[in-house]
């Protein structure tokens, strides 16, 4: 059975509850049997004084007979007028006492026992009525039989009212070897709750250390380890419950840290080698710009004396008389403007290569796109690899302008576009298309050349993912083209049909331009790039 931390706790929180509820128990036990023996004492002490006035008012009923039987020559009706005061006073005293014996509490207690005090009060009452009724008849003292039958009621009412406290002083002698008794009986309770509670919490430390504070301690001291940079280490706890699943956790944790660690190592080394490759390759930019600018200057000259020759050596002609139609002459003039050609022709591949390897300001601008697809198509034409491939551009919107970087602009087309060229067979068809409406330009490059597969598709912006069927590439084009296009607010999807079918980019990008914020927030991506 798999214990959970919350059972734990639960199992925990039970044996502390026990804990106290034992304690509590022998506790207030304790306490309460102390007060209900004090309240029983207190009670039945109040009963002391009743008791003592009950016996008085009949040892004065019985004064008051033995003073007439002294002396006869005493009023009889004075003398009943006495006893009848005196059997008011007891028959008050004996409600009182009676009363009092009604309020005792606990009678599981035998000091609170009052019915032997109950049957001697209820006696007394019989007598005292039978007394007053005897003292209601007509010249009840005297008559000697009537004078000693009262004589004989007042002699059980005397006896019977000294038996009322007497009772209740044994009973208080009796009552302490019953409290002995239970007082010893809690002190054994008293020990054993205490020694039961005592191992209770010994057995709560051991639970709580074992389950809860010792493989805390070993997370603990397992993190610390791990974030020293120890990430071979592996936390176990031994147990099986919650903290076994964190301690698992924090070790897919550690190992999925490694992993990448290691990626990044790779990655870094791999960016290293890229960044190497491009710092050469600014090298190699920063000598062909120099190169071309030299060799601008040739070809003006050739250009301009090649167009020299041309004219002078049709003045020559026209004053040596040489017929325009002359064959030579068309040769000369048809060579030097050969020769004028090639000489401009190579200065604008100059001039475009030198223009597309200018880094220029980094502010988008409200740029006209369609020049810029056009001055990338030109410049891949000469490219002699894709001289027998063909790249056919259609704008079905005009004048289409957008807030854009032009030289990266000219960047995503000529990855995009080579790409493209790439996967064609010899003899392919590459199509770019220019459209869009009122808010948004939309440029579509598609091939028909090889195609993608869904797994493909998947990863074809993550960096360093490449597909090319010659083995090349840095898998650095589509992710570079991606983060361009979106930092410009755009975006960029590819679609293929699967293997064979070909395939299509479609790239959108906005046409107004962007708010401030993401203007600023570009601005700290490009500086990060």
């Amino acid at each position: 059975m798999r214990w959970t931390i919350r059972n734990k706790v639960i199992i925990c929180l039970g044996l502390l509850m026990t804990i106290i509820g034992t304690l509590a128990f022998s506790g207030f036990q304790g306490v309460y049997s102390y007060r209900r023996l004090a309240r029983s004492i207190s009670k039945r002490a109040e009963e002391l004084p009743l008791a003592e006035d009950l016996r008085n008012h009949a040892d004065n009923l019985q004064i008051v007979l033995e003073n007439y039987k002294n002396d006869p020559a005493d009023d009889q009706q004075d003398t009943v007028d006495q006893l009848f005061e005196h059997m008011k006073l007891l028959s008050t005293s004996i409600d009182a006492y009676e009363n009092e014996l009604h309020d005792a509490e606990d009678s599981d207690l035998s000091i609170n026992d009052t019915q032997r005090e109950s049957e001697i009060v209820h006696e007394i009452r019989t007598e005292l009525v039978t007394v007053r009724a005897m003292l209601q008849e007509p010249n009840a003292l005297g008559s000697q039989l009537s004078f000693k039958a009262i004589h004989g009621s007042m002699a059980i009412l005397t006896q019977k009212s000294d038996l009322v406290p007497r009772i209740l002083q044994q009973r208080m002698g009796s009552f302490v070897d019953e409290v002995r008794m239970e007082y010893r009986t809690w002190i054994v309770i008293t020990w054993i709750t205490t020694i039961t509670a005592t191992a209770l919490l010994v057995q709560l430390i051991r639970l709580g250390h074992a389950w809860i504070l010792k493989p805390f301690n070993k997370l603990i001291s397992g993190s610390r380890r791990v974030a020293q940079g120890d990430l071979e280490f592996q936390i176990q706890t031994d147990t099986d419950d919650d903290m076994a699943e964190l301690a698992d956790a924090m070790n897919n944790m550690t190992r999925n840290f490694r992993l990448i660690r290691n990626d990044l190592d790779e990655q870094v080394k791999i960016r290293t080698k890229e960044a190497i490759r491009s710092e050469q390759l600014a090298s190699v930019g920063f000598l062909a710009a120099g190169v071309s600018h030299e060799i601008n200057n040739p070809l003006a000259s050739i250009a301009m004396c090649a167009e020299s020759l041309e004219s002078r050596i049709t003045e020559f002609a026209g004053l040596a008389n040489i017929p325009a139609e002359s064959d030579n002459l068309n040769v000369i003039v048809k060579y030097l403007q050969r020769i004028q050609h090639e000489a401009f022709r190579c200065k604008g591949i100059t001039e475009r290569l030198l223009d597309f390897s200018r880094v220029g300001e980094t502010q988008r601008q409200r740029t006209p796109i369609q020049p810029i697809i056009e001055d990338t198509l030109e410049l891949i034409k000469h490219v002699g690899k894709y001289k027998d491939k063909s790249v056919q551009f259609e704008c079905e919107r005009g004048g289409i302008v957008a807030v854009v970087h032009a030289q990266e602009i000219k960047q995503v087309m000529l990855n995009l576009i080579t790409n493209a060229l790439d996967s064609l067979d010899d003899s392919g068809l590459v199509s770019v298309t220019l459209g869009g409406d009122t808010r948004e330009c939309r440029i579509t490059i598609t091939d028909d050349g090889c195609g993608m597969t869904a797994e493909v598709l998947q990863q074809l912006f993550q960096p360093f993912f490449t597909q090319r069927r010659d083995g090349r590439g840095t898998g650095l084009g589509l992710s570079i083209t991606y983060r361009i296009v979106s930092e410009h607010g755009g975006t960029i999807s590819a679609t293929s049909d699967g293997p064979g079918k070909g395939s299509q980019f479609v790239v959108t990008l906005p046409l107004h331009e962007l708010n401030q914020e993401n203007i600023l927030h570009d601005g700290q991506q490009n500086q990060v790039a």
